[in-house]
């Protein structure tokens, strides 16, 4: 296994930290510390990876996974048992939609949506189907925050659900990027057309760990 990280690599490891970095709402209360903390967990995977004879991609790319399943599976406790907070404001969009009442519908679906890409996002050989599931959540969530009453800051706290909705968004793209060779084998699997940006060139390395 090739075990060299490109220059067009260094751009997504990079993302994934400032995304981590950006998006963790503790960053409030510990400051500089929120900061650092990608810093340090790129740091240790690095040396766990190298120690291993893996890629660096292999930790970086391991660590976006667990932030975007872990932010995911957090707010299930909130979309599923029905808090308050989250059936305000899953009224607002399907009100703004033009489905009066079927708020739980939504709220219930879309948390459904997020276990299954969780779960696949953390499952080596699904992870590229995970990572566009997650991709296609955020890409909505950011859209509804962006032109509906909602707002991108429905809670008074600083925006935290939009800044957690673009951190996923910018780790998904780079997952979908680094697995894009996974996604077209997928794809041609169940007869699907596959994008040219999904075929890589000859000097992409197998990255199935």
């Amino acid at each position: 296994m090739d075990t060299r990280t490109s220059e067009h690599d260094l751009p997504g490891v990079f993302l994934i930290g400032a995304a981590v970095a950006t998006g963790n709402p503790a960053i409030a209360k510990v400051g500089l510390i929120g900061i650092l903390l990608p810093l340090v967990l790129i740091a240790l995977a690095l040396i766990v990876t190298r120690s291993r004879g893996l890629p660096l991609l292999t930790g970086v790319r391991w660590i976006g996974a667990v932030y975007v399943a872990f932010i995911f599976l957090w707010y299930e406790q909130y979309k599923l048992l029905g808090n308050p907070g989250s059936k305000d404001l899953f009224t607002t969009l399907t009100d703004w939609l033009g489905f009066h009442g079927h708020e739980a519908v939504m709220r219930i679906g879309v948390g459904l949506f997020e276990i299954v890409a969780s779960v696949f996002i953390l499952i080596p050989a699904l992870q590229g189907l995970g990572a566009v599931g997650a991709f296609m959540l955020m890409s909505g969530a950011i859209f509804f925050h962006l032109v509906t009453p909602l707002g991108v800051d429905p809670y008074n706290d600083g925006g935290v659900l939009f800044k957690e909705a673009c951190s996923v968004w910018i780790i998904s793209v780079v997952l979908i990027w680094w697995r894009r060779e996974q996604i077209a084998a997928i794809a041609r699997r169940f007869g699907l057309p596959v994008p040219a940006w999904a075929v890589p060139g000859p000097a992409v390395a197998s990255r199935d760990s």
